[in-house]
């Protein structure tokens, strides 16, 4: 995220290498949507695999944290194949990862048969989602492409995420993994406009210049924490509205609307003047995040949820350019950027794994608190590491 944006500044484009067009624009667009569809609707996700499957809300998080993680190890290892591998070959492989394993869950019934079948699809996301972001690295306006890409996916998690009520009750949830498939299949089609990567291009983490660990440790740390936090949340946020009692159509709304309030939160953060700095605005995010966890407490009346859903994925996307900021900070290569990419995906994979392991009485109590505090502790730990650097 942002909303999802799972591997914001993955890895810029070498100075030498060949600008993106507007077919390959398109189609790294089209790739990277696919990768991280599974953030965009984390909550619809496991609204379907809960109708396919009828498992717990603890198992529904597991379910959910193995593909996750698998797409942060996935995305971690891309990084490191940008510079080796064919980009449109490792892209074919990526998607075809996608369609095995999403044909897998339409047919897996047990626990373990959908958490194999979600690990094949998460290895798959993350080849989708690092090739295609080093690919819009290569647009002539990066940041106007990483934006179009967010605003498309935004618009796209925001109407399904909507109409989801009324498309499980016209199609199976094995009917939508198919169909899952066979668009990702389709994709497929646009991988000869992609850029093609080449063994020769520059490997940033073969570059030298100055790396600060102790700040980088500290802003990794901080990420970390601030995505395992919102992981939980965001994942459990229709359990929670179905919990209390509200209407399918009320949580779809919550959801829908939250979505559109992470472009606007990106879009905000992006204004913040620099003579403000990042601690200010984080700790006002930080605060914004806290009230959201903390609405969801006990039964929640349907507009306090979708209140509460706009302000947890805006504090969340108004957040995460900070954040990226500040790691860029600790090193003049990027490095630290590219590994908040699979840092940040780490935690939001394994922060309803986290939270499924409080859920043991029936109640979310728990797990909010704990989301909370966890909240709290990442910006102070941020706050703390950049406190002796002026320009943050």
């Amino acid at each position: 995220m942002e909303i999802a944006s799972p591997v914001d500044g993955l890895i810029p484009a070498a100075s030498h290498a060949p600008r993106l067009q507007r077919a390959g624009l398109a189609s790294a667009i089209l790739i990277g949507l696919i990768g991280a569809l599974v953030i965009f609707i984390t909550p619809g996700f496991l609204a379907i695999v809960a109708q396919k499957s009828g498992l717990d809300d603890a198992h529904l998080g597991y379910i959910a944290a193995w593909d996750i993680n698998s797409m942060a190890v996935s995305v971690g290892l891309s990084t490191f194949a940008l510079s080796r591998l064919s980009w449109r070959w490792s892209v074919a492989a990526g998607l075809a990862l996608i369609a095995l394993g999403n044909l897998a869950t339409a047919y897996a019934g047990t626990y373990h048969e959908i958490a194999a079948a979600r690990v094949l699809a998460g290895a798959g996301e993350g080849i989708a989602i690092g090739f295609s972001f080093a690919a819009l690295g290569r647009a002539t306006n990066p940041d106007r492409a990483f934006a179009i890409y967010l605003v498309v996916g935004a618009l796209f998690s925001s109407a399904f995420l909507y109409t989801l009520p009324a498309i499980q009750s016209a199609v199976s949830p094995q009917v939508l993994f198919i169909t899952n498939a066979i668009l990702t299949v389709a994709a497929g089609l646009s991988i000869p406009a992609f850029p093609e990567g080449r063994r020769t291009e520059e490997d940033v983490f073969a570059q030298g210049g100055r790396l600060d660990l102790r700040f980088a440790t500290g802003a990794l740390a901080g990420v970390f924490f601030y995505f395992l936090a919102m992981g939980a949340m965001w994942s459990y946020a229709e359990r929670i509205g179905s919990a209390s009692g509200l209407a399918e159509t009320t949580i779809a709304q919550g959801l829908s609307l939250g979505t559109i309030a992470g472009v606007v939160g990106a879009t905000l953060a992006g204004l913040v003047p620099k003579r403000l700095g990042r601690s200010l605005p984080l700790a006002l995010s930080g605060l914004v995040s806290v009230a959201s966890f903390l609405m969801l407490l006990g039964h929640v009346p349907p507009t306090m949820f979708i209140a509460s859903i706009i302000m947890l994925l805006f504090g969340w996307n108004f957040s995460q350019p900070l954040l990226s900021g500040i790691c860029s900070e600790a090193c003049d290569q990027g490095r630290v950027v590219c590994a908040m990419g699979s840092i940040q995906t780490f935690g939001t994979g394994l922060g309803p794994a986290a939270a499924a392991a409080t859920l043991s009485s029936g109640s979310f109590t728990l797990a909010i608190w704990s989301s909370a505090a966890v909240v709290v502790g990442s910006v102070v730990i941020v706050l703390f590491t950049i406190r002796r650097k002026p320009n943050c």
